[in-house]
């Protein structure tokens, strides 16, 4: 199977009565492990693994490293601002902000010392906003620069007949787009207001770039078309990715022991 993928592929994306061709090639595999991988808004990617931080370029080249953060096991990252990289750590309900260096930038928030709990899923927002979803009021709820609340969504489980549990949120061109499972992606506005849901359950997270809203299922890359609605598969070797990412014309995949790097044509 090594063969096969290190030698380049020209493969298809395929849904049902249609078929557009997309060039998709290996670069390179480097060994490694990690549990989380984000990319910013300048070309960088993140690798999480348990406390400790990396920053890597698209090649898989390490930057900068950091595993002194001191606050357990890191939950999630929002690395969409590479200059204000917004750090989770849900056991202690603790956000960090780190620079472009992973050097911490100004105070860490505590959000139990704000009210906020049980805080399952977070993201940054817009002028330095942040979404929060509080599992205790099944609520979105995004706070300004200044920690305020200004947007609520009011109880979910009202809202859309079922209790919402997401885990995995983005903010994406006016839009937050979250993940639960079990559900779907679940579509909002800037003001919290639920739109739709984007039929994509049994996921755990996903990337939106060009339209496409890509996700790992079934061992596979796949991806659903934001305008045509149709679901469509990348195919590239099936095994068991721990998590991935994309930007520009790099798709990043971690599995247990590996990073696989591929070149893909996705306008």
């Amino acid at each position: 199977m090594r063969f096969w993928v290190c030698s380049g592929l020209i493969v298809g994306l395929f849904s049902l009565g249609h078929s557009q061709e997309v060039k998709v090639n290996w670069i390179k595999t480097v060994p490694l492990t990690a549990t989380i991988i984000e990319s910013d808004n300048m070309g960088n990617a993140y690798l999480v693994n348990g406390s400790s931080l990396s920053k890597i370029d698209m090649n898989g080249r390490v930057l900068e490293e950091n595993s002194s953060l001191a606050l357990g096991e890191i939950s999630s990252i929002d690395a969409s601002n590479a200059l204000k990289m917004l750090v989770y750590f849900r056991d202690l309900s603790q956000i960090t902000y780190l620079d472009n260096q992973l050097a911490s930038r100004g105070d860490n928030v505590s959000l139990d010392v704000l009210g906020y709990n049980q805080i399952t899923t977070i993201c940054r927002s817009y002028n330095d906003g942040v979404w929060l979803f509080d599992q205790t009021t099944f609520e979105l709820i995004r706070l300004d620069e200044q920690l305020q609340p200004n947007v609520q969504s009011g109880n979910l489980s009202q809202i859309l007949d079922f209790v919402p549990d997401p885990t995995y949120m983005k903010e994406f061109n006016n839009w937050l787009y979250v993940n639960d499972p079990s559900q779907g992606i679940l579509v909002f506005d800037w003001y919290g207001s639920y739109t739709k849901t984007i039929p994509v359950a049994g996921i755990n997270k996903f990337v939106v770039r060009a339209n496409r809203l890509f996700f790992i299922k079934d061992r596979k890359i796949q991806y659903y078309h934001l305008q045509t609605k149709q679901f469509l598969e990348l195919h590239i070797p099936n095994m068991e990715y721990v998590d991935f990412t994309i930007f520009d014309d790099k798709l990043l995949l971690i599995t247990q022991n590996e990073l696989l790097i591929y070149r893909i044509n996705v306008n």
